[in-house]
């Protein structure tokens, strides 16, 4: 099964890591929530449309559901 012990690991620690990174650059004015969002949106976009694997499709519901609602609308 995926997403299972060293892998959910890893990914858990690169989502909160992203994140943060992420928020900072927010903080420091380096880029606005509205860059943030097109950056993951372009990132879940790499990924797809294309008829991939069920785990890179859950990377994409992660980067889009997850990641993406932490950076709202109108937070610049």
């Amino acid at each position: 099964m995926y997403g299972q012990g060293r892998e959910l690991e890893i990914g858990n620690a690169t989502s909160a890591i992203l994140i943060s990174l992420l928020q900072t650059l927010i903080e420091k004015d380096v880029l606005s929530n509205g860059e943030v969002r097109a950056l993951l949106t372009k990132a879940a976009g790499d990924l797809g449309p294309h008829d991939y694997t069920a785990p890179v499709k859950g990377a994409i519901g992660i980067i889009l559901d997850d990641i993406l609602p932490k950076f709202p609308n109108g937070g610049d």
